[in-house]
């Protein structure tokens, strides 16, 4: 069962400068109850836009002061205090579309709704699904007046985002750091945002409730031995993580040898956290590889940086390093792969078959470990 925790913002700035292509900014939570380790993740219970809830409640010709029962929970609140607190406005549902389809509609709008709901037509029901949201369906179909109690009953349910903490609780108690970049995306016409994002870097404010919890690290975790060396992969927010190890790590004045590869598009603009990765590396504390993509006519990504510093990382895998990487799923972790392999072929001197049975080896050992999204 999960244990919710109720935080309140303590401290929100950005860490991309202006003239940045992003927006990313360091989130600070407070709790005096909250326990994590570096390497867990905490899932935020964010809310709704105000302003795209109340253009739902005039779409749906409605005060916002309605009664709506919840029907996961059973709890009792207000229409504006579900559509803000439990639904997924962001998602249309094929529930809603049925709904809709069963009031009585014109001729025309009948047969629309048959067409996209024939079982024949699943590809075109999907792509409506994909670039409608609820406001657009109720906009679309004003005229159609189905109970606002069944309406509510077929938005999916407001789930919560996951963010890996950044900070350790030894350096830092009873706080909780996040890194977390603001998502944005076009919706006709309009600039719309991410749920989570949009909540925790503009809306949130210090009075405001936010309900977390601990997603433990099965396995992406400090390892039991100190003085372990280990390689840390992270560009862009998959920073966040090593920012916590390396401040436990500190706090325990661990001998072990430390490597990050940070990348990200511009030094300038986007060196999250660079003051405290440069402090470290003065004390020789960390040893660091950038990758700024695009401060160069050619592309260089934390990838390309291994492949440079391979001798480097094999002898480090000799000496029994872990290697942790965090981030993109799609396409930063296997391009990650792919350089490791190459890396065992040129300063392993193996095959591809062999290189490929030692990475594996490595993480079914639990050496090689990933936190990626």
């Amino acid at each position: 069962m999960k244990n919710i925790v109720t935080t309140y913002l303590k401290e929100r700035y950005p860490l991309t400068k202006v003239g940045s292509t992003k927006e990313t900014y360091h989130i600070t939570l407070t709790s005096e109850t909250l326990e994590f380790k570096p390497g867990d993740s905490l899932g935020i219970y964010a809310q709704n836009d105000p302003g795209l809830v109340e253009h739902l409640i005039e779409a749906l010709g409605a005060t916002g002061e309605e009664s709506i029962t919840d029907t996961r929970s059973g709890q009792l609140f207000s229409l504006r205090a579900f559509l803000t607190h439990k639904a997924n406005l962001s998602r249309l549902t094929s529930a809603l579309l049925k709904l809709i389809y069963e009031c009585d509609l014109d001729h025309q709008e009948k047969n629309r709704l048959s067409h996209l709901l024939d079982r024949e037509n699943q590809g075109e029901l999907k792509h409506y699904l994909d670039s409608h949201d609820p406001l657009d369906l109720f906009k679309e179909y004003r005229q159609a007046r189905p109970p606002l109690q069944e309406i509510c009953s077929k938005f999916g349910p407001l789930l919560p985002r996951f963010y890996s903490v950044a900070s350790s609780l030894l350096v830092h108690p009873g706080k909780v750091d996040l890194t977390v970049a603001l998502f944005t995306y076009t919706h006709s016409g309009e600039r719309r945002y991410g749920v989570a994002s949009h909540f925790l870097c503009h809306l949130a404010e210090e009075s405001t409730p936010i309900p977390v919890y601990v997603q433990p690290a099965h396995r992406f975790a400090l390892p039991t031995e100190r003085d372990a060396p280990i390689v840390m992969i992270g560009p862009g927010t998959g920073i966040a993580p090593f920012r916590a190890f390396m401040q436990e790590r500190v706090f325990h004045g661990s001998k072990g040898k430390n490597w990050l590869f940070f990348g990200e598009r511009n030094q300038a603009y986007d060196y999250l956290y660079g003051e405290f990765w440069k402090e470290l590396a003065e004390k020789n504390l960390l040893h660091l590889s950038l990758a700024f993509s695009r401060d160069q006519e050619h592309k260089i990504y934390v990838q390309d940086r291994m492949r440079e510093a391979g001798a480097d990382l094999w002898a480090w895998l000799q000496e029994g390093a872990l290697f942790y990487i965090c981030g993109d799923a799609s396409h930063m972790a296997r391009d990650v792969e792919h350089a490791m392999i190459e890396i065992f072929q040129v300063h392993g001197s193996m095959s591809e078959e062999e290189a490929k049975t030692l990475f594996k080896h490595l993480k079914k050992e639990g050496r090689y470990l990933t936190d990626v999204y």
